[in-house]
């Protein structure tokens, strides 16, 4: 099976806190998955007072790492605009194939550490996007967000709860959050589709907050 994830991924400057594990903890997710069978092809987008297309459509193989050179935090956060952006940026790119090289799953992930304060996109025109892929398309979405009710802002862009998860604000946190994100990764490529977000991941969360 052939999957892409597309990354949504807050570069703004409260990310300084957890840099280096998010960093870390998005380069350990590339090569966990490296070793899953099938092909799988990644996009990466960061924000924060505006939105920057890292890679598009790169093969795991070939996917870069992120340093501090491509990924340096600072600004606010137009969370909004990223997810609009990547949405509707993907759907061109996958359109563009031929039929045969076309992904069988999609599944987009939004990682954030901080609410919208930024964007013009407002709310309800990135619902109505997310609703229009899931609904003709069958993409997945995740929604990982800090210093913030996930679920809440979740449901506010039209995601179901099991597809939302806070996330700790901390290195143990974050890693976590990689961790089980990679585990929904894993799921989509062998299975087709994911259970989302389990019990298990959420008190790994708040067992981190607690620490």
């Amino acid at each position: 099976m052939k999957t892409h994830v597309t990354f949504v991924l807050d570069s703004s400057g409260s990310m300084r806190k957890i840099e280096a594990d998010t960093r870390g903890g998005f380069n350990s997710l590339l090569e966990e998955q490296r070793d899953e069978p099938g092909t799988a092809t990644v996009t990466l987008y960061d924000f924060n007072s505006s939105v920057e297309q890292v890679f598009e459509m790169q093969s795991l193989d070939s996917v870069p790492e992120l340093t501090e050179e491509n990924y340096t935090p600072g600004g606010n956060t137009a969370l909004h605009d990223a997810m609009a952006t990547a949405i509707k940026e993907t759907g061109r790119q996958i359109a563009k194939q031929p039929d045969s090289e076309q992904p069988d799953h999609v599944l987009m992930v939004v990682l954030t550490d901080g609410k919208e304060n930024a964007s013009e996109t407002p709310v309800n025109t990135v619902e109505e996007l997310i609703e229009l892929r899931q609904e003709e398309d069958d993409w997945e979405f995740l929604f990982i967000g800090a210093n913030q009710d996930a679920v809440l802002t979740a449901k506010e862009l039209g995601l179901e709860k099991d597809r939302a998860m806070t996330m700790a604000y901390n290195d143990e946190g974050t890693q976590s959050a990689y961790t089980s994100t990679s585990a929904q990764i894993t799921q989509i490529r062998r299975e087709g589709s994911s259970d989302g977000f389990s019990e298990e991941d959420r008190k790994r969360q708040q067992e981190a907050e607690n620490s």
